[in-house]
């Protein structure tokens, strides 16, 4: 099985997802149920090649206090995402740390904000916007995916931001 194969199919998985919250096309799953939803995604998006291959890797689901997914291969993490969907400061550091802390050869957060979401004016300053992601995944070996939607003004942006490169890359969506 190729490493990096599997590892495509899991970054591809978190762009569409981003698209799909711009779009807002997640289903009442993503949102109620988010590690569920990202898991399913992921299992269902790898190719043809890697499915036959399912006694060797597994894809779980964690919920216990972040959504998050884990990719084992033979045993070992590869991968660890943390899906945090209009997450307040405070939750994106804990989510980050977590990460951090994890031994998955690759750590991704995938962080949705959709300013309809928040009524008040104080929880939308709580919003972690692109340079201060960077800020906060800088040198830490993970990869946000960000995307952020203000409906009300018709108005979205997705990133991806790399704290190993410490670069913004703005996405088309």
């Amino acid at each position: 099985m190729d490493q990096k194969e599997f590892c495509d199919a899991v970054k591809e998985q978190c762009v569409l997802t981003c698209r799909d919250f711009l779009h807002q096309e997640l289903p009442d799953l993503a949102l109620d149920h988010p590690a569920r939803y990202l898991a399913s995604l992921i299992e269902g998006g790898l190719p043809e090649g890697l499915r036959g291959l399912r006694e060797r890797f597994r894809v779980l689901e964690e919920t216990s206090d972040l959504q998050c997914v884990r990719l084992r291969i033979d045993g070992r993490n590869l991968a660890t995402v943390v899906l945090g969907i209009n997450l307040p400061r405070e939750e994106v550091e804990r989510a980050l740390s977590a990460l951090r802390d994890s031994d998955s050869e690759e750590r991704y957060f995938l962080y949705l904000f959709s300013f309809a979401a928040i009524s008040d004016e104080g929880s939308i300053g709580s919003a972690v916007m692109e340079p201060e992601l960077l800020h906060l995944v800088r040198d830490s070996g993970i990869v946000a995916y960000f995307a952020m939607l203000d409906p009300r003004a018709g108005m979205g942006m997705m990133a991806r931001i790399d704290g190993d490169l410490r670069s913004i890359e703005y996405l088309p969506h």
